[in-house]
């Protein structure tokens, strides 16, 4: 989920406090959590009943498990029509994010994604986990799993037997032909657009309005014909871009607004990676760091993207108190960091944040020899974006 969408946190809090119980005061419960921050928990694995991921700790790999009960096709439905009746989870699904409603169970129906503390179990390669115990290593996946809630609540969805785009296509199946309502604004007050036109789509067939030409006074009416927006919608989405040319204007917009960031957002669109050759052409800039750059824009808009293809440049003061930021917070694990340009830089872990041009720090990940991936969670904290960048390098081993 991306802008200003309410957020998941209350889902992760959820799961913490289920997953705490679960473990029913094993000592393996802060282990794990040591582990987990460290970065042992790799690539996770999501299916119907079951997230596993291997755990590395004391020179080994293990494979550890966490077994859910997948909710009954009942249950489903019952989510399913509730998020229906909500204008703006109807919005997100199909704009292909996760609407927030599903982190609080009395607005999704009653239907709580997060499972009872009873209902999950552990299993794992090693000696405890054999037993169906719960060990450091599940306990470490329990941990990770928490941190990925936040941002990516489909992994709960999987393992709770439907695919994101299984429930959007559901929700989608109980709201075509019938009117969801307006979309509402959010809290300053604006509209996004890819949400509002998405909307619109599965709006009833409307008549135009019946409009007096030879009148002098003010027209007047509800809605435009579809496939226009609705006009409150419309208004909302009016005043913001007035302010947003108010602020060019003046001359105090932070972000960057030129050609690349515009060819980015395209790119960055659904259709969008089609167009990555003619870019390429456009530009000049090469095709894999065009497709670096859409990952950048997703994640952080225009200054991510910017981020992406170059740090913005820093002092060296600047620097050197983010590093000694970052290790006072004690961020880093058991690395160096290093000012590596206009970057700093763990090469033990894998990771790396950048300055970028609206002042914050956008963290990065190794993909393969020098070629850096933008991760999600850039931050005006550099320490934040350090454990960002962390979180990121756990979640997706390094490749060779």
């Amino acid at each position: 989920m991306t802008g200003t969408t309410r957020s998941l946190a209350p889902l992760a809090g959820a799961w913490k406090q289920a997953f705490h119980l679960a473990t029913d005061g094993s000592g393996s419960y802060g282990k794990g959590l040591n582990l987990a921050r460290n970065g042992a928990v790799a690539q996770i694995h999501t299916q119907p009943g079951r997230i596993n991921a291997p755990v590395a700790a004391k020179k080994a790999t293990h494979q550890a498990a966490i077994h859910l009960p997948e909710l009954t096709a009942a249950q489903w439905d019952t989510l399913a029509a509730r998020l229906a009746g909500d204008p703006q989870a109807v919005a997100d699904l199909v704009a292909n994010r996760i609407p927030a409603t599903i982190a609080d169970s009395g607005h999704a129906g009653g239907i709580s994604i997060v499972p009872p503390a009873d209902s999950i179990t552990f299993s794992c390669s090693c000696p405890t986990g054999r037993s169906h115990r719960v060990c450091d290593h599940s306990a470490a996946l329990g941990h990770a799993v928490a941190e990925r809630l936040t941002t990516t609540p489909s992994t709960l969805l999987g393992a709770r037997g439907m695919t994101a785009r299984a429930l959007a296509a559901h929700v989608r199946d109980l709201v075509d032909g019938a009117d969801p309502g307006p979309l509402p604004a959010d809290t300053n007050g604006t509209v996004r657009a890819a949400q509002l036109y998405s909307l619109a789509a599965h709006r009833p067939p409307q008549a135009p309005p019946d409009l007096d030409l030879d009148t002098v006074s003010p027209l007047t009416y509800s809605d435009p014909p579809l496939p226009g927006p609705r006009a409150q919608d419309m208004t909302r989405m009016i005043a913001d871009a007035a302010a947003r040319a108010q602020t060019l204007l003046a001359d105090t917009a932070t972000a960057p607004h030129d050609e690349l960031a515009d060819i980015l957002r395209i790119l960055a669109s659904p259709d969008g990676a089609d167009r990555v050759p003619a870019a390429q052409h456009a530009t000049g800039i090469p095709e894999a760091t065009l497709r670096a750059m859409m990952i950048g824009y997703r994640h952080g808009g225009p200054a991510g993207a910017h981020a992406t293809l170059a740090a913005t440049a820093a002092t060296t003061d600047d620097l050197e108190r983010a590093r000694q930021t970052i290790h006072t917070s004690r961020a880093v694990g058991l690395g160096t960091v290093d000012i590596d340009g206009d970057t700093l830089t763990d090469t033990t872990a894998g990771v790396q944040i950048r300055p970028g041009p609206d002042g914050r720090w956008y963290p990065f990940t190794l993909w393969r020899a020098d070629e850096w991936r933008p991760a999600p969670g850039a931050c005006d904290d550099p320490a934040e974006a350090f454990r960002a960048a962390r979180r990121a390098r756990a979640a997706r081993p390094l490749r060779r």
